[in-house]
């Protein structure tokens, strides 16, 4: 069996995902590590943490692919005392390459956090209705209350509710993460209610001012779905191509939500 590189993981990533559909603000790529780095034990993870690296040790990894970058702003020095170059230095001294994929993994039809997260939801007839926001029509319509406990109980997570509604909802809008901007979009593209990662205040009172119901569940619980696909994509093409791979996802979770 042949050998996969860090760039020929780059390269299958960047044909799901195009790195240059990512934000400006974005840092996606391969951020550590020799691109001509042979690869043969990966691991996925929403964010690079001290356990993360530690798992990557146990396993045997030469490569973790994140889906939050590493390094996201500049960074001015690399005392060991602070996050980010402590985890650099952890992945540098275990000779793991890195690879984060971002934004441009947020706009995939098939592997981004906000498709996975509405077929766990059972979403019927899912559509884009733009570069990050999804459409899905529920099996049947239901309360808001109702709606909140589906939410509850399929993400496996307490979700928000921000206002009420004596209508019932039939159309859900999803971006995964943090996007609760995405309501307004949401509302326009006909649905009747907007699920995401993460709500800000001023969102919320805009969307209830137009009688728009909005719900989040945390960042985590919309974006990590999409690992076990992306995974799963991966090990197929690994397997196809007859590549000496071993896909992993990362059993770490950076924090509960109550």
């Amino acid at each position: 069996m042949n050998n996969l590189t860090v760039k020929g993981v780059y390269d299958w990533i960047n044909t799901v995902a195009p790195f240059e559909t990512q934000e400006e603000f974005d840092n996606s790529g391969l951020q550590v590590g020799d691109p001509d780095s042979p690869v043969t034990n990966i691991l996925l993870t929403l964010d690079v943490t001290g356990e993360v690296i530690s798992e990557a040790v146990k396993l045997g990894s030469d490569l973790i692919i994140s889906h939050h970058p590493l390094i996201f702003t500049p960074q001015k020095d690399m005392v060991l005392t602070r996050h980010v170059p402590k985890l650099l230095a952890g992945l540098i001294e275990n000779k793991i390459a890195l690879i984060s994929a971002h934004t441009n993994l947020d706009q995939s039809d098939q592997y981004s956090g906000t498709v996975t997260t509405a077929k766990l939801l059972e979403l019927k007839n899912i559509r884009r209705a733009s570069p990050y926001l999804f459409l899905g029509d529920l099996e049947k319509p239901v309360t808001d209350h109702e709606l909140r406990k589906l939410i509850s109980a399929n993400l496996k997570v307490p979700a928000r509710q921000y206002g009420q509604s004596d209508s019932l909802i039939r159309t859900l809008g999803i971006v995964g993460g943090a996007y609760s901007e995405g309501h307004e979009e949401a509302r326009a593209a006909g649905a009747q209610a907007y699920l995401t990662g993460e709500v800000r205040h001023h969102h919320a009172v805009e969307a209830n001012e137009a009688g728009f119901l909005v719900y989040d569940c945390g960042h985590y619980a919309t974006e990590f779905p999409m690992l076990e696909s992306l995974a799963f994509g991966l090990q197929l093409m690994a397997n196809e191509l007859k590549y000496n791979l071993q896909v992993h996802v990362s059993g770490s979770v950076p924090y509960r939500l109550e």
